[in-house]
């Protein structure tokens, strides 16, 4: 009987898996709430939001838009909007498992590792356009799969809009929109004498043509952005490491999973896995090329875990009891791992468990802080902001009448830019301008006689104005590296023109 067709009692343990699932991200939620502070892109998204637009330096518009039309501005409100999508995805991940012929035990344990492992639940613990990346990436998945099973035009259409709203949020996902085609080309190039696959790719253009018109009037600074992002690697050991990295961020214990299906998706005798198999290898294999960043993989380990689970049902159909203690295992090690996923730990213990990891890499114990950002750069990514809009604050009221008349604030990073602009509650500062990614764009007029300047080196400002005074220094240990020992400049007297300035300082490299 085809898994999408039971009657309603065989759905039942389906029921209880969904109920578990929507209960274990909402405990999941509540236990790390708004611990720690904002994102510095949750704080960039914000002040993007507040600048519509049908493209950005360096992301499409869709979270921007989403943002802005449901209010979402508060962190609360936003971790919870992040939560509740990162639930959805983990539905769709074991619903995919039942169209595939999943039995409730190989449910659960696509459930547990889309819930624990941590590339799915540390993007899922903040509102990024990653949490939305991996709800379209496991839909297209599912449509594709019931489009092969069934051949309806209405799934093949459904993929089509799936994948124009992905690119409307991530452009990772052409990886995907290239992949699938080939994959039906090597299996059954007869899937294109229809009319519904061609009819979904013109829906795809279709949603996507504004965000391609802002990319061409505006001189493609996708692209500039994409030349730039790998010109720099940051501290984070995952980063540095990037097959550690993808071993780290699907948890390593979670391979018995993720790995056996990766083979298995290629092997199948079902061929739907085949196709989806094959198109996840030819997407991994883009990225490799590509040399993107490790957790733009993630939602393809999504596939190999449901691959996984269906091979271990091949394999362990007649013991209930072997189940029983893999799942017992899979739970186990993905509870001890939400520490490191999700805010759930104070700052305290956060700082003993970083100062482990370095004694361990080290081999000998410090007495000085850990260097957050090399074993966690999600959370040291949330910490200093409040201190920075207090340094920034204290140093506005310090000028005088004459150095505020026509000064301007201008930020360094994309993360300074956002936290100036979001959390000054108490209005002190003007808005806040920047150089970084679309803050250069947003600048475009800004007049630069004078100002403060926020995360800038005297050394880069000194050629560019004629005073240049320092006027305050952020000490924040468990920040990101670029926010710690950050500076606030008043500087006058350019030495450039504006526009000549402007060039100087923009910056488009991401970290």
């Amino acid at each position: 009987m085809n898994a999408v067709t039971r009657p309603a009692a065989a759905n039942g343990p389906y029921a209880l898996i969904a109920l578990v699932v929507i209960a274990t991200r909402a405990a999941l939620f509540l236990l790390a709430g708004a611990r720690y502070g904002f994102l510095s892109d949750e704080l960039y998204f914000l002040d993007a939001a507040a600048r519509p637009a049908w493209g950005y330096v360096d992301l499409p518009p869709l979270l921007p838009w989403l943002l802005r039309v449901l209010e979402l501005d508060s962190l609360v409100a936003l971790r919870a909007a992040a939560a509740a999508t990162g639930a959805v995805v983990t539905l769709v991940g074991i619903d995919l498992c039942r169209v595939l012929g999943g039995r409730p035990v190989a449910a659960w344990s696509v459930a547990l590792v889309l819930l624990f492992a941590p590339g799915f639940l540390s993007v899922q613990g903040i509102m990024t356009m990653n949490v939305l990346d991996q709800l379209w990436w496991l839909s297209a998945f599912w449509l594709a799969a019931r489009h092969w099973q069934t051949r309806d035009w209405r799934y093949v259409l459904g993929l089509g809009a799936v994948l124009g709203l992905g690119v409307l949020t991530k452009l990772s996902i052409l990886a995907l929109c290239a992949a699938l085609p080939t994959a039906w080309l090597i299996w059954d190039r007869g899937v294109f004498r229809a009319v519904g696959p061609w009819a979904a790719a013109a829906l795809a253009l279709a949603l996507i043509a504004p965000f391609l018109a802002w990319q061409v009037t505006n001189d493609w600074p996708f692209l500039q952005f994409v030349t730039a992002y790998n010109a720099a690697t940051p501290n984070a050991l995952v980063l540095r490491y990037p097959l550690l990295g993808m071993v780290l961020t699907m948890n390593p214990g979670y391979a018995i999973f993720w790995g056996p299906g990766a083979v298995y998706s290629l092997l199948s005798r079902d061929m739907t896995l085949r196709v989806l198999g094959t198109a996840a290898w030819l997407c991994l294999a883009l990225f490799v090329f590509a040399q993107v960043k490790f957790y733009f993989a993630v939602p393809v380990f999504g596939l190999f875990t449901v691959a996984g689970a269906l091979f271990w049902q091949q394999w362990l159909a007649e013991r209930s009891r072997a189940w029983h203690a893999l799942l017992l295992v899979v739970a186990a090690s993905g509870i001890l791992g939400v520490p490191g996923s999700l805010p759930v730990l104070p700052d305290t213990a956060l700082d003993r468990v970083a100062r482990f990891l370095r004694d361990g890499e080290q081999g000998y114990p410090g007495s000085e802080p850990a260097d957050l950002e090399r074993y966690f750069p999600h959370f040291a990514e949330m910490h200093g902001w409040p201190e920075l809009v207090e340094l920034t604050a204290d140093a506005w009221q310090r000028l005088s009448p004459a150095e505020r008349d026509g000064a301007v604030l201008v930020a360094s990073h994309y993360g300074q830019a956002g936290a100036l602009n979001q959390l000054d509650q108490a209005g002190r500062l003007p808005e806040a301008h920047g150089r970084h990614v679309n803050y250069h764009l947003w600048s475009e007029d800004l007049p630069l006689e004078r100002g403060l300047f926020v995360g800038f080196d005297t050394d880069e400002l000194a050629p560019l104005f004629t005073e240049v005074r320092d006027l305050g220094r952020l000490d924040c240990r468990a920040c990101m590296a670029r926010e710690r020992n950050l500076h606030v400049h008043y500087v006058a007297g350019p030495r450039l023109p504006a526009a000549q300035l402007r060039e100087r300082l923009k910056r488009y490299y991401f970290f």
